[in-house]
């Protein structure tokens, strides 16, 4: 029998970034808000399956194998899932499958979600229950030991807990602020969302990495931008809790253009036009998931007119994504 695990991926509506430490002990503290959503990451892991470990990604068609825990490579295709492997150390003789529904590069946090679906399920494959603030502790530094800077924890988070959540990083602790979603009021705001891929696959690691060190070298649009981006994810939080979705709408578009000021290579011709087509389309505000330089684009609509600009990004070029929010998070047996 198979050990599965099943994590959701995410939209990050505003304070991207703030999850970096030391950032929010910086600026105070740090506010992320973010939505999950069904495009899933899996993992399978078939122990008994005779001497050393496979490694196989069914998205990317990588294939690793070795005799020994040593052997796996952490500097190939398949490199975080061979660091989780080796330092949870499980028996020989095992096989491991991992899937990713969101298109490479996407911004959606698939890395982190699948990260977080493989530690859970080799806890279950060790005889343990995964414990929350351990398991995205863990998964944090192992994904920064893989892409050689700093990384921010919401996504872990998105993955755990499914639902949409307000996350505060504060001294000496994270809180998870579960947002409430009731039926009527996730009915609206999934009829007033786009999501979209730009083509351009992103990778945030370094674009995150030039806010966080033009914070702390102390530019002034660096400081300045990081804490229009807390005040905003702090009135976004007041706006999805009196579920005014106009507002929600007019805060993205202030996010991403607070964020836009942040770094070089955070918006792009491509991610501009797309922004721009939506738009015209009717959309309130546009942002790109992630740190941005590409990936997915979530836009906000009046309610009714999301279609109009599905439509108008399809006739663009653009791949508009399907999806609905997960609640559920970190789900164990699932396929």
């Amino acid at each position: 029998m198979p050990f599965i695990a099943r994590t959701p991926t995410r939209i990050d509506l505003a304070g991207g970034t703030l999850d970096i430490w030391p950032v929010y002990l910086l600026l105070g503290c740090g506010l992320t808000l973010n939505v999950a959503i069904d495009i899933h990451s899996h993992v399978w892991l078939h122990p008994g399956q005779g001497p050393g470990y496979r490694l196989f990604s069914e998205d990317t068609g990588h294939w690793e194998e070795a005799s020994s825990l040593e052997g796996l490579r952490l500097d190939g295709p398949l490199g975080l899932v061979a660091r989780a492997v080796r330092h949870s150390a499980p028996p020989e003789g095992l096989t491991v499958v991992t899937r990713n529904e969101a298109p490479k590069g996407s911004g959606l946090g698939a890395s982190s979600s699948l990260l977080v679906a493989l530690l859970a399920a080799l806890d279950r494959l060790a005889g343990e229950e995964p414990d929350v603030a351990g398991l995205v502790d863990l998964a944090a530094d192992l994904e920064a030991q893989t892409i050689r800077v700093p990384t921010g924890k919401q996504d872990y988070y998105a993955a755990v807990h499914g639902g949409a959540n307000a996350i505060w990083f504060e001294p000496g602790r994270d809180r998870v602020e579960n947002l409430p979603l009731t039926d009527g009021f996730a009915s609206r705001l999934r009829r007033s969302m786009v999501l979209s891929f730009t083509g351009e696959p992103h990778f945030s690691a370094p674009t995150n990495w030039r806010m966080v060190k033009a914070y702390i070298d102390g530019r002034p649009e660096a400081r300045r931008g990081l804490e229009a981006i807390l005040q905003t994810a702090l009135e976004m939080r007041e706006a999805w809790l009196a579920e005014d979705l106009e507002a929600l709408g007019h805060l993205l578009a202030r996010e991403w253009e607070n964020r836009k000021g942040l770094a070089e290579g955070v918006s792009t011709p491509t991610v501009e036009r797309a922004a721009a087509v939506a738009a015209e389309a009717g959309a309130l505000g546009s942002k790109i998931c992630g740190a941005g330089g590409g990936g997915c684009m979530v836009s906000l609509t009046p309610v009714g007119r999301a279609e109009e600009v599905a439509a108008a990004l399809r006739d663009a070029g653009f791949r508009v994504l399907d999806f609905d929010f997960d609640r559920e998070g970190l789900v164990f047996g699932a396929r």
